[in-house]
Formats: C-alpha cells, sequence, structure tokens
C-alpha cells in the first residue's frame, strides 16, 4: 500500500475520515490552485515538512526565498549536512550546478527545454 499524505478531513455524517495523496501520484505532478489566501503556500509547507520530518528527500524551487527560508528552520539537525541551499543571487557562496549531469545524451534536449520554461516563469522579467 502507497504511502499517503493527509491534507484533510471529511465530516460526512458524522463520520470523519481522512484523505490525501498517495506518495507515487505526488511524484508524477501536483498542481495546486486556489483564490489568493485559500492556504496553497500553507499546504505546500506542509506537505514538505512532513517528508523532512519522514526522511525523504525535497527539491524545493521558490522564487521569491521566504518559502525557502522558512522550511529551512525545520530541519533536523542531523540532516543539516544533507542540505543542499542553493541561492543563484548570492554573490558570497556561489556554487556549481549542473542539471544535466547525469542525463544521457538522448534526453539533455528534452531537460534543457523544461529547463529553460521553468526559468522564464520563474523570471519573466528577464526573457525577451
Amino acid at each position: 500500500m502507497s504511502e499517503i499524505t493527509f491534507i484533510g478531513q471529511t465530516n460526512f455524517r458524522n463520520k470523519k475520515t481522512k484523505f490525501g495523496i498517495k506518495s507515487d501520484d505526488r511524484r508524477r505532478h501536483l498542481y495546486l490552485i486556489g483564490k489568493t489566501g485559500s492556504g496553497k503556500t500553507t499546504m505546500m509547507e506542509n506537505m514538505v515538512i512532513e517528508d523532512i520530518l519522514a526522511g525523504r528527500g525535497v527539491g524545493l524551487v521558490d522564487p521569491h526565498g521566504d518559502f525557502a527560508e522558512k522550511i529551512l528552520n525545520f530541519i533536523p539537525e542531523e540532516r543539516i549536512d544533507d542540505v543542499i541551499y542553493f541561492n543563484p543571487a548570492d554573490m558570497n557562496y556561489p556554487i556549481g550546478f549542473n542539471p544535466l549531469e547525469r542525463v544521457g545524451d538522448e534526453y539533455r534536449h528534452i531537460i534543457a527545454s523544461g529547463l529553460m520554461g521553468v526559468f522564464k516563469k520563474i523570471w519573466p522579467d528577464v526573457w525577451s
């Protein structure tokens, strides 16, 4: 049986039932939509924190930095050496990052195209 990340609880006919998202489904894609202030960020924070506390790996892209900074507070002390905090704007602590390093030649163009799409969405003002 797949692990489930519980995200809510129903109360139908006075019977409370938890519901959530299977880990296998989360590994594919997750699209979270809602009005401003409806809890999208809080839900993502809770999912990431649950993953961290369960010892699972997490990759987080945060264009503003607030979300990532908050999540750092939940890293257990014994896992702190597992964390790579990559801030491309930090000139004091630059790191090399090659997302294509372990990708086979036949797939590099696909990964590169996907990354370009992500970067254009995150930083639209620097693309012409």
